[in-house]
């Protein structure tokens, strides 16, 4: 594209230096031919250092003064270049001093063409050089989010495998132990595995699926449904020792009750992540305000911006995680038009709280 400007720009500046040439030419002849009307001195257009050259030629041809660095001239043309000058010839009607043709030359038209390549030339390599340097970074900028992305899905995939073996690993140990001994406890480890993998399950589905989901909505005790989940994670919070204490009020509400379920799993299910041993977890429920408050790590207020983004997660030695639950959450509550809010210090551990639109009653 640029040699293709370039090439169109040379073709008219090329033109307008033959037409300014052209006209400078003819210009200087008409005034050698007024000087020699009224028979004045014509030597100052024949100095050796004068961009434009003349030569007087009589009919035959023949020199009868001249400067002109090119010997051969065709008579026969009016208006002419070769390969270093430019050339006007003039043939007076009326000989003047025995000057019958009057030729100027431009000896400076292939020098003009040189620089004209050379300016050209210049100019394409300095855009050639900004263009592909705009290009570099255009091409880092937008690149930047794609790495970031491969990384987030490396490290995402590295975390999935991490996190589901676990428990996998967990219930094959309870399985072989099993077949010798039956241990109520042992039954209560695989139970709280396989709610591990069935959670782990059911966020990866929700994320590559819900776009093809559709939602039902129906009327529904949302105090039932939030009862329900806490004894689903009994086995998995008795694991750290944490108990649960919930204070709910009847609410109903009207929205897709897996959706519903899926809210109230993810945050019951993050808070004992991040909760510390032999701690305990306050899940309220008034009015239309939702409240779970853990005794965990807490959240700084600068992660408190990011943990609701996919992939994101505290960094917490032994909390493992694929950063996807609150993501999740975020996702349902723009859904449903349900406010969630965070308030949370290190070391303090986190609330969450939820308050739900009029119309969802």
């Amino acid at each position: 594209m640029l040699g293709t400007i370039g090439y169109l720009y040379y073709k008219e500046k090329i033109k307008s230096i033959d037409r300014m040439c052209g006209v400078t030419m003819e210009n200087t002849a008409m005034q050698i031919k007024v000087k020699l009307i009224k028979d004045e001195n014509i030597q100052s257009f024949f100095q050796q250092d004068a961009t434009v050259k003349v030569g007087l030629f009589n009919r035959n041809k023949t020199i009868i003064k001249s400067n002109l660095t090119n010997k051969h001239i065709d008579f026969e043309q009016i208006n002419y270049n070769n390969l270093s000058s430019a050339f006007f010839i003039m043939e007076l009607s009326t000989p003047i001093r025995n000057i019958e043709y009057i030729v100027i030359e431009d000896s400076k038209l292939s020098e003009n063409m040189e620089n004209l390549k050379a300016s050209i030339f210049i100019m394409l390599t300095i855009a050639s050089f900004f263009i592909t340097l705009i290009g570099y970074l255009l091409s880092r900028l937008l690149l930047k989010p794609v790495k970031e992305n491969f990384a987030i899905l490396s490290r995402f995939m590295k975390d999935s495998a991490h996190e589901l073996n676990t428990p996998v690993t967990a219930l094959m140990m309870s399985a072989n132990y099993l077949k010798n001994k039956y241990d109520q406890e042992m039954v209560e480890h695989m139970l709280m595995s396989s709610k591990m993998i069935s959670e782990t399950y059911n966020s990866i589905s929700y994320l590559a699926f819900h776009d093809l989901d559709v939602e039902v909505k129906e009327r529904f005790d949302f105090c039932k449904l939030t009862y329900e989940s806490i004894k689903y994670f009994k086995e998995i919070a008795a694991n750290k020792n944490i108990t649960i204490n919930a204070q709910l009020n009847t609410l109903q509400l009207y929205m897709d009750k897996n959706a519903a379920k899926k809210l109230v799993n993810n945050l019951i299910s993050n808070a004992i992540k991040y909760s510390l041993p032999n701690k305990s977890i306050e899940i309220t429920l008034e009015e239309s305000i939702f409240t779970i408050k853990d005794e965990g790590i807490g959240i700084s207020k600068e992660n408190q911006k990011k943990i609701f983004k996919r992939y994101k997660r505290v960094k917490q030695k032994g909390t493992g995680g694929f950063g996807i639950g609150l993501d999740i959450v975020m996702g349902i509550c723009r859904s449903n038009n349900i406010k969630i809010s965070l308030e949370s210090e290190e070391g303090k551990g986190a609330l969450f709280i939820l308050e739900f639109p009029k119309n969802h009653k």
